[in-house]
């Protein structure tokens, strides 16, 4: 018979009854097919071509978001029409078919720990919603959550509070009762401004922004959430 995991105090609080989660850096670490995604389409676009050993500071907003910053980090003119660009990107990623994107150590077990412990769990990403599900089939969690949330599920994208207040509102719960996973300052001010507990993925795709932002508790490994 299979022991069931404990986990973290802060988690199991009588208070929290849902959990909501980043999906890239937080769950899945996917900067390899991203990476490689925005080097192949700026390539196809005629803008240039990323050093090899290149990494952007930003890796926590949405692919246009990421595109720009890139673009300005190597002095390029960001183009008035970002449309080819973006839709260079989608035809790449959708063609890597998260190929080198693996969950972190702990994952599963820590979100079928979360619920044995009768929590309901969401997905909070600003990845596309149809890529966020494509990513969750390949490692056999697409029917774990009770929502998923993309960047193009609402009106706004993270930082904004709405999607994450509206995942909330999906799962039939209020913010006072929710706790926010994930990896950057996007994630911190969303989880922030919607009012609900931040908890942080150290070993995510942090920015320097995350220096000052309120959370409730930072880890490296997830299997430091369970006993």
């Amino acid at each position: 018979m299979k022991q069931a995991l404990s986990l973290h105090p802060l988690i199991v609080d009588a208070r929290v009854q849902g959990l909501v989660f980043d999906l890239d850096g937080t769950l899945i670490d996917s900067a390899r097919d991203i990476l490689q995604s925005i080097r192949l389409a700026l390539e196809d676009v005629g803008l240039g071509t990323l050093p090899d050993d290149y990494f952007p500071d930003n890796m926590h907003g949405t692919s246009m978001g990421i595109f720009r910053s890139v673009i300005s980090d190597m002095g390029w003119e960001i183009p008035e029409d970002m449309t080819p660009l973006r839709q260079a990107y989608l035809v790449h990623y959708q063609a890597l078919d998260h190929r080198n994107t693996r969950l972190y150590p702990g994952v599963p077990e820590f979100l079928e720990a979360c619920r044995d412990a009768g929590l309901s769990i969401a997905i909070c990403t600003n990845k596309m919603h149809v890529f966020a599900m494509n990513a969750l089939e390949k490692f056999g969690l697409q029917n774990t959550f009770g929502f998923v949330t993309g960047c193009d599920t609402w009106a706004e994208a993270k930082p904004s509070p709405i999607p994450l207040l509206e995942t909330i509102r999906m799962l039939e719960l209020q913010p006072a009762q929710s706790v926010y996973f994930g990896d950057t300052s996007v994630d911190a001010e969303c989880a922030n401004s919607a009012g609900v507990p931040f908890v942080l993925h150290e070993s995510g795709y942090g920015d320097v922004a995350l220096h000052g932002q309120a959370k409730l508790l930072s880890f490296r490994r997830w299997e430091e959430l369970m006993g």
